[in-house]
């Protein structure tokens, strides 16, 4: 009983995360917007290679690779905040697993970068997979004994797994560790979670889904935040894939995007 509704309580903490960044994010100066279309897609795809090479730079001082995550992170403030590039000219959010790739790698243990990727990366771009790739990375670097709180980034790429992929068995285990690196919270630590709470939670949330469920009304309503965020083509595309596998289509209905069973008839 207590897990009954544990689809419809994932897709509100996926709501609250885009509300959160909707929020949260400074509109800084908009950095890539031009006076035309072309003007703005060039300045997309200067960032775009900047950002590759940045991931080519080779490692330095662990001083010099936080100044780049720090850098970095500032720099997609202002990518994801440049609401007029994505109003007048479409240009989406498909440069954030770059800006993230270049957080992560540089410094992993910039704990409250997770969630904006969270969000950003999986939610707003379309492309959990890979959420999940630069978390199962960055974890690696992770030490529940040094970051008390970093229980917190098993359970984000959990979220991601079991809302956007449907994948049972890696939320599954995502939530296993959550559980096991919550326990290890030393009494002492001045943590903003209840670590006792959210072992038990993350352990109740595994032992769910040792059953078989399904998933796919999660999956949809993941789906439909992307697509109601969507703002270019490539990610509609993306969302139109992902719900054909799931037995729904996208029709236009007065104007806006709806989501109705493939074998619906106008």
């Amino acid at each position: 009983m207590r897990f009954r509704n544990l689809a419809i309580n994932l897709g509100a903490i996926a709501v609250f995360a885009a509300i959160a960044l909707s929020l949260q994010f400074p509109k800084l100066n908009q950095r890539l917007s031009g006076q035309t279309l072309e003007d703005t897609r060039k300045g997309v795809r200067q960032e775009e290679a900047r950002l590759k090479l940045i991931r080519q730079l080779p490692p330095r001082g662990l001083g010099f690779n936080n100044m780049i995550a720090n850098f970095t992170f500032l720099q997609f403030l202002q990518y994801f905040g440049d609401d007029i590039s994505r109003n007048n000219f479409q240009t989406g959010y498909s440069l954030s697993p770059l800006y993230f790739e270049n957080i992560i790698d540089r410094d992993p243990r910039f704990l409250s970068s997770y969630i904006y990727m969270s969000a950003s990366v999986s939610m707003f771009a379309g492309v959990p997979s890979q959420a999940i790739e630069i978390y199962t990375k960055g974890l690696r670097s992770l030490n529940p004994d040094l970051q008390p709180t970093a229980y917190n980034v098993w359970r984000y790429k959990a979220t991601d797994h079991l809302l956007f992929l449907g994948d049972a068995k890696g939320a599954r285990e995502s939530y296993l560790k959550a559980a096991e690196w919550a326990d290890r919270v030393k009494p002492t630590d001045k943590t903003i979670d209840n670590p006792k709470l959210v072992a038990e939670f993350s352990r109740q949330s595994a032992k769910w889904l040792e059953e078989d469920r399904d998933l796919s009304k999660a999956q949809i309503g993941a789906w439909s935040l992307v697509l109601q965020n969507a703002v270019d083509k490539k990610t509609v595309q993306i969302v139109a894939q992902e719900l054909d596998k799931l037995g729904m289509k996208i029709e236009i209905k007065n104007g806006t995007p709806a989501i109705v069973p493939k074998h619906s008839s106008n």
